[in-house]
Order: C-alpha cells, then structure tokens, then sequence
C-alpha cells in the first residue's frame, strides 16, 4: 500500500491533481487496507497492538505556499511515516518529532510552521 499512497502524494505534490481529488483515493486505500487487516485476523492472526494504535487514525497535513492552500490531506495513520518524508521543507527535527507523536499514541496538532505567508501545519485526528 505505501507504493500506492507514494505515487499518489507525489501527484498531489507535483500539481498534477489536487488534494479534493486524492481524498477519495486516499479512502479507498484505508479501506483496502482495513480488508486485508480483516483476512489476516480471520485465519487466527492477530494485527497487534501497534496496528490497534494506528486504526481508523489519520495525520492531516496542510500546507499552503504564499497564502494558498497546497496540500490538505488526510492519511491513514498506519502511513504516515511515508507520508511526512513527502512534506516540503520539513527538517529532520520537525520529522522526528512527528513520529514521535505517532509512536505515543498523541492526538491533536503536532506540528505547525508559518513563515511569510508559507504554513505546515500537521495534526493526528
């Protein structure tokens, strides 16, 4: 799945499509994801507590380039750690930190950067 979700989010970063449009793209990789989670637990195998963690959880990231909105996306949680190596401008401290965030189980923002009309903001719902 982290393939699928790569291509999509370098779409969205490349402007090729935009984030309304990969929403529903983005969905329906969860639920994928949620179906293959469901055949793994009916032949006896358990996700763990890890993937419990991480279910039906989903980091938001919004960014916008001189006041306009360029990214504001949902994705499952369970792929995030792809996800923020994809942000722009991110350093590797604002990386750690949100893994971090995700490791801990935290919910709510995590992350939120302003400069000049640029903003990052990213949040675990």
């Amino acid at each position: 799945m982290s393939g699928e979700l790569e291509a999509l989010l370098r779409l969205v970063s490349e402007g090729r499509i935009t984030a309304e449009e990969a929403a529903p793209i983005v969905a329906a990789l969860e639920e994928k994801g949620r179906r293959d989670a469901r055949d793994k637990s009916a032949d006896g195998r358990h996700p763990g507590p890890a993937q419990d963690l991480l279910a039906n959880r989903r980091l938001r990231v919004y960014v916008a380039e001189n006041g306009r909105q360029v990214i504001n996306i949902q994705i499952p949680l369970a792929a995030a750690g792809f996800a923020i190596d994809q942000v722009p401008g991110l350093s590797p401290d604002h990386r750690s930190r949100i893994v971090d965030a995700i490791q801990g189980g935290l919910t709510g923002p995590i992350l939120e950067v302003s400069d000049a009309g640029d903003e990052v903001r990213i949040e675990i719902e």
